[in-house]
């Protein structure tokens, strides 16, 4: 991971936060599945309960906690690891953001599967692999490709390299990596309209 003039706890609170966020999307799809994929789904929808309102709610919950998770890493972390943010608001922008993005990718996940142990699966070797792309556990080989895979390759890697230029002050690095992913979440919401039709209907 590029640390310019960030120290190294500055860094890795940043790193683990976006980490834990991919494996905070298991709290949505764990209970939709429980939802949509048991008996519980024709008890849910003989109420005036809709499918869409119901998913919303799941995915706003689980924004929230995962939010206030990554909160508690930092804040953790500022505290009793010396750690310093520079435009705080605009690092919790950010972290933000990606806490939804992962909140979408595990709800898409869990209804394109239509198996939370298939998804959870698939979180579980992403939230394994990305972060060592961004160099979190590791030092990673200086090619040109490892650096594009470290700085922008992954949503994860969007986020931290976001997260980073914002405190260093780079703010056209931190627009370059934020445009994408915030499509990237826009395209996850778009199919997770398309899932839910499928899935409730």
């Amino acid at each position: 991971m590029e640390i310019g003039s960030q120290n190294r706890a500055t860094v890795l609170a940043i790193g683990f936060a976006l980490t834990f966020q991919i494996y905070a999307s298991a709290m949505s799809f764990e209970t939709l599945s429980e939802d949509l994929f048991t008996p519980m789904h024709d008890r849910l929808f003989s109420t005036p309960a809709e499918g869409r309102s119901l998913v919303l709610s799941v995915l706003l919950s689980g924004t929230v906690v995962s939010f206030m998770q990554s909160c508690v890493v930092l804040v953790f972390s500022m505290l009793i690891l010396g750690a310093s943010f520079p435009n705080f608001p605009f690092v919790l922008a950010i972290i933000l953001l990606s806490v939804l993005f992962n909140q979408l990718l595990g709800t898409v996940l869990l209804l394109f599967c239509g198996s939370p142990k298939a998804a959870n699966i698939v979180t579980t070797v992403y939230g394994s692999v990305v972060p060592m792309l961004v160099g979190l556990y590791f030092p990673l080989p200086k090619s040109a490709l490892v650096r594009f895979l470290r700085l922008y390759g992954t949503p994860m890697s969007l986020a931290n390299t976001a997260s980073l230029g914002v405190m260093e002050g780079d703010w056209l690095q931190a627009i370059i990596t934020i445009g994408p992913l915030v499509g990237l979440s826009v395209v996850l919401f778009v199919l997770l309209k398309g899932l839910v039709r499928r899935v409730v209907a």
